[in-house]
């Protein structure tokens, strides 16, 4: 009698630990707020970097941009709703000599500039606005004192190690705690987006400019800044006032993408999420949530544009970004960011203080979901052993990745501390757009070859039966998202308006993708010499 063949048993485990507790609803919050309606970015980046440009339209393009990519995940989502999403997509139709340092390198290392940005974000957007606002109202020099300590480097690295410890310990003691707080989370960011609108909506540049000259006079001394601000900056030779162009805008679509591409982010915990294998949800969760925030993008900053006017829209974002100053003196204490001008608008302490909760809420949102979404990552890799066995212990009590949650804290106080105290930090690390850009495009790669190179695994998903004249519409999205991504990734690269200058940004990617690599390959050998071949680990989804 012939004797069946026994699999390799490959798998750290049988069970990842972890539990369904987040409803697609909850998972649409969740990407929705993870690409982050509170990014400043996107306003006060694009006038400066390509002249010309409309932001709100460009907002509106990108949507075009992301689409066939977040269609493109949804297959892949259905396909393996697991937890470690990038990671079990890439190693399972390209292997995992591609998948582990493409999403080790572009997520999990550099990600962790995002946890300092995070911080930057609670500080700059929640705490200083917080403290201006309520000092320019009663007219309180230790207040407005206490909102510049929060802008400098030593406000902003106190206050973003408090905010990490605090999420840090909410996702030990169980993501179920995140779930319900997340629900006050998107409520803080709907009121939030309301009152930016509305105090937006009912200002005219005029009457902004009285509002801006008495808030700015109070805070840093300066007279008439409305004005002095845009002759500042003209003086330097900038055009306040340049023609629209279809070309300038079209470029500033990779710039609105930094956050729409974060729609597919919940695939990271989707062994997490409720449902995650019914198409019509992740269509839901993945490509309802990016339109619903491209709309918010576009209406934010056209509203923000009609009320502040186009010039000083402008002349600030150079001021700002590109520290473009004729004088000098350039922008102040009073940054330019659309919470910081709906304050301004309006200085009473009701109006200050829901702007900046809902902002420090927001924020906070973000440092969750880089643990959330990293900490699953080295699970799935744990799981595979392509990471130790032991980054992927779930406590059985909180179900919760402690190891992982810890590790992530402590490299992340190191990012923290680096970006706001090594002045070469920042330009070492622009390549965070680049990075993280390149892990949604090789997914896209990914979801086109799913039904060739896992063709068990497509036909037994639910998109398998959506096809076009007999070909896989998850082909026809993939490819077309992997070309959208890296046509993205070519302009990243080659237009200096991105802030990829010199040739540091390239090299620190092309080493840390390197050392990923070369990690993978060690770590291959060491486990084959234990008798355990980890490509097989590769040719099925990790265990629930």
């Amino acid at each position: 009698m012939a004797t069946a063949a026994a699999k390799p048993e490959v798998f750290s485990r049988k069970a990842s630990g972890l539990s369904r507790v987040m409803s697609p609803w909850s998972a649409f919050m969740y990407n929705f707020l993870t690409m982050g309606v509170i990014f400043p970015w996107t306003f006060v980046w694009a006038p400066a970097a390509f002249p010309g440009v409309s932001v709100w339209k460009a907002c509106l393009f990108a949507i075009l941009l992301e689409l066939p990519i977040a269609l493109a995940y949804v297959w892949m989502a259905t396909a393996m709703p697991r937890s470690g999403g990038d990671y079990v997509f890439q190693s399972r139709v390209l292997g995992g000599a591609i998948g582990f340092p493409v999403v080790m390198s572009g997520f999990v290392i550099w990600i962790l500039q995002w946890v300092a940005l995070a911080g930057w974000l609670l500080a700059t957007l929640g705490v200083a606005p917080l403290f201006m606002g309520l000092g320019v109202y009663y007219d309180s020099k230790s207040l407005i004192d206490a909102a510049v300590w929060a802008q400098s480097a030593q406000g902003h690295v106190i206050i973003s190690i408090i905010g990490a410890a605090a999420m840090a310990a909410l996702l030990v003691a169980g993501f179920k705690h995140y779930v319900r707080l997340q629900y006050f989370m998107f409520a803080a960011t709907a009121i939030l987006v309301v009152i930016l609108l509305v105090q937006f909506l009912r200002t005219s540049p005029e009457q902004f400019a009285t509002a801006m000259n008495h808030f700015s006079n109070v805070v840093d001394g300066r007279t008439d800044y409305y004005h002095w601000v845009q002759k500042d900056v003209a003086a330097a030779g900038v055009n306040l006032l340049p023609k629209f162009a279809l070309g300038a805008t079209l470029l500033a679509m990779p710039i609105v993408w930094t956050s729409l591409q974060w729609a597919t982010y919940s695939v990271e915990q989707g062994g997490e999420i409720k449902g995650a294998r019914v198409f019509k949800n992740q269509m839901f969760i993945i490509v309802g949530s990016m339109v619903a925030m491209g709309i918010s993008l576009a209406v934010l900053a056209w509203a923000e544009e009609h009320a502040v006017g186009t010039a000083f829209f402008n002349a600030v974002s150079h001021s700002y970004y590109y520290l473009v100053s004729a004088s000098g003196d350039g922008i102040g204490s009073v940054l330019p960011f659309p919470g910081m001008f709906a304050i301004v608008i309006s200085p009473n302490p009701i109006i200050t203080i829901i702007v900046a909760l809902c902002f420090i809420l927001a924020s906070l949102q973000i440092t969750c979901n880089c643990y959330i979404g990293m900490t699953r990552v080295m699970v799935g890799m744990s799981l595979d052993r392509t990471l130790p066995a032991w980054l992927s212990k779930v406590s059985p009590r909180y179900r919760s990745p402690m190891n992982a949650h810890l590790i992530y804290f402590l490299l992340g106080c190191v990012a923290i501390y680096g970006y706001n105290y090594w002045a070469s930090w920042y330009n070492l690390t622009l390549g965070v757009t680049f990075a993280c850009g390149y892990v949604f495009t090789i997914s896209c790669l990914a979801a086109a070859l799913m039904p060739y190179r896992a063709k068990a695994l497509y036909e037994a998903s639910p998109g398998a039966k959506y096809t076009l004249g007999g070909f896989p519409l998850v082909t026809i999205f993939g490819i077309i998202g992997f070309v959208f991504g890296l046509g993205a990734l070519i302009a990243f690269l080659t237009e200096a308006g991105y802030g990829l200058k010199g040739t540091t940004p390239y090299i620190v990617v092309a080493a840390v993708f390197l050392v990923c690599f070369v990690g993978y390959w060690i770590g291959r050998q060491y486990n084959k010499g234990k008798g355990i071949d980890v490509s097989y680990a590769f040719l099925e989804v990790p265990p629930e």
